[in-house]
């Protein structure tokens, strides 16, 4: 019953305030890439409600819901001659990300950032929930170019841990920008108003709580699952008509790994993953 009503909580915060939101758009995503012995397959839904606040404040609250699946057991990775009859582990990860920036001067901008986060695998638990984001400062150069700098508690790397974050933009024209920078990179370019071609380079990864601990041969208790990996794409975006937006996404994912750890961290074991293609398929509507 917790679970169903934490569930439905979640839901309804962001979906109370969208009448006091100046945009609203819904994304649907799907995600596919193989593994050792198998395949990961995500499936995410997105609500993103934007509000300007006068002329120098912008709120965006974005709501995500999603689901993991390994088509192979965790237990395949720490287990010797451990046998899984094709059988999955599914993970649930939901996120209200709270995003508010002021513009300081006519340069300078000050970005907010409050991630709070539940990720488990399938029985909830108020120990799941951890809060993530961070500050961030934008400079403008000139009128083509500025720089970010900031500081975010993330889990690029599979668990939560402070780090820095940095990009520089340039706008070469209306057609081509260019963001270099950590965790995220792209470099796009639009030939007309509908089409859009991006270069994407990104650190991604995550990192849930296991329903049940794992003993290992080595006798270690292992409660806490993270993955990450960095990911090269080739990115396409196609506005259909005034609302309805696709999004195709293929290239290639390395360093992927998984990270094992007990309830306190202090014994990680790191399982590298084949590094292999990346494929995902995104439909957005935007009201």
């Amino acid at each position: 019953m917790r679970i169903k009503k934490f569930t439905k909580l979640l839901i309804l915060i962001p979906m109370f305030s969208v009448y006091a939101q100046k945009g609203l758009s819904v994304d649907l995503n799907l995600k596919t890439e193989p593994i050792d012995n198998g395949s990961i397959k995500q499936t995410g839904i997105g609500f993103i409600f934007l509000k300007d606040i006068g002329t120098k404040n912008k709120l965006i609250s974005t709501f995500k819901y999603k689901n993991t699946t390994v088509t192979d057991e965790v237990e395949t990775y720490l287990l010797k001659n451990y046998t899984t009859n094709y059988s999955s582990t599914s993970f649930n990860s939901f996120e209200n990300i709270f995003e508010f920036s002021h513009q300081l001067t006519e340069k300078t901008k000050l970005n907010i950032e409050i991630q709070p986060t539940v990720n488990y695998e399938s029985n909830f638990d108020f120990s799941d929930i951890s809060i993530l984001g961070g500050v961030e400062l934008s400079q403008s150069i000139n009128k083509n170019t500025s720089i970010v700098l900031g500081i975010k508690r993330m889990t690029v790397f599979g668990k939560p841990e402070i780090l820095p974050t940095f990009s520089y933009n340039h706008q070469f024209s209306d057609k081509v920008n260019l963001k270099l920078g950590f965790p995220n990179a792209e470099l796009s370019f639009s030939n007309s108003i509908r089409n859009k071609f991006s270069l994407n380079n990104d650190f991604s990864g995550s990192s849930y709580n296991l329903n049940s601990p794992i003993i290992t041969e080595d006798s270690n208790t292992i409660s806490k699952l993270g993955f990450s990996q960095m990911e090269t794409t080739l990115q396409f975006e196609r506005n259909l008509d005034t609302s309805w937006f696709l999004d195709i996404k293929g290239g290639y994912s390395s360093n992927k790994e998984f990270k094992f750890s007990d309830e306190n961290r202090t014994t990680e074991m790191n399982k590298d993953l084949k590094n292999g293609g990346v494929y995902s398929v995104s439909i957005k509507y935007k009201f």
